[in-house]
């Protein structure tokens, strides 16, 4: 998944939909990592084999442990966490919103929710530990399976759980996910600026304690803190992937002083940023030493 608050979904070759497998085997276990708030107009599935994972989605947030399902419908804002040192691993599905659309055109006028899949849920676990294997082990034909569990899990979808809505929750549902796309896109091109409760407020026609409330009550956090932790999740990317000077980094992701930036990130990540490289420079050596050893 792709750090962008609209993802355009890449698709898996030759597969309406993006399929992928993180585990131990082709993922650093002992790594952070953070989806920060994002959306796309396609549906995604996410199936936990082991361990758990966090997140917030329309403002609602879930704890997902190994054997359920976190569920995204097609436009929800929504971001996902794992801890650093959990064991985490599953199976991603994000189904193209334009196979979706071209197999059930109404898609845009429903809600799924995937607590009404009854003894379907067994089935769907079934699909989804299948399509481990191919992701581990991948064949030239694979992709013919694969998109026949693909159309079962899209007819086990909408044949279970299609939830009903009355006309007046159906128009303010699709009217403020509109707003919330706008604001999150706004953050995420405007981030590095002096980004105020003040300023952004009136740049959406809104009071100060208006807006506050709104974005609390839509993505589940106070507006100061959802900025510093994008800000955060920003810089981050740059610690773990350059050499780069903590003060040059801090500054480029906004942060008004570097002080408040190693303040945030060893609150995060419970060590300095320049500890926190050193270790994961660490961690990925050891990882190649265990491979040289067994090979």
């Amino acid at each position: 998944m792709r750090n962008i608050i609209y993802e355009k979904v890449n698709l898996s070759k030759n597969i309406p939909a993006l399929v992928e497998y993180f585990g131990k085997e082709n993922f650093d276990m002992k790594k952070y990592f953070y989806i920060p708030p994002h959306w796309h107009r396609s549906i995604e599935l996410t199936f936990i084999t082991e361990g758990e994972l966090v997140g917030v989605i329309n403002g609602k947030r879930i704890r997902v442990q190994g054997g359920d399902f976190i569920f995204v419908n097609s436009g929800d804002v929504h971001e996902i966490e794992k801890y650093q040192g959990k064991v985490c691993q599953g199976v991603i599905l994000i189904l193209s919103y334009d196979f979706i659309k071209s197999v059930y055109s109404n898609i845009d006028n429903i809600r799924l929710d995937i607590k009404e899949l009854g003894c379907k849920k067994h089935r769907l676990c079934e699909i989804f530990l299948e399509m481990k294997k191919f992701s581990l082990n991948p064949k030239e034909l694979d992709y013919i399976k694969i998109n026949s569990y693909i159309y079962e899990v899209l007819h086990i979808l909408l044949s279970n759980c299609i939830i009903s809505m009355d006309k007046d929750y159906t128009e303010n549902y699709f009217k403020y996910r509109e707003k919330q796309k706008e604001i999150l896109t706004y953050i995420s091109e405007n981030y590095k600026k002096d980004l105020t409760l003040d300023h952004i407020a009136k740049h959406f026609y809104m009071s100060s304690g208006y807006f506050s409330r709104k974005f609390h009550q839509w993505f589940g956090v106070n507006y100061k803190l959802y900025l510093s932790q994008f800000r955060l999740h920003k810089a981050y990317e740059d610690i773990v992937n350059t050499e780069g000077s903590i003060q040059d980094i801090a500054t480029y992701h906004g942060f008004l002083n570097v002080k408040s930036f190693i303040n945030l990130f060893k609150e995060k990540y419970r060590m300095t940023p320049l500890k926190y490289r050193k270790y994961l420079k660490e961690s990925r050596n050891d990882t190649k030493m265990d491979k040289k050893e067994q090979q």
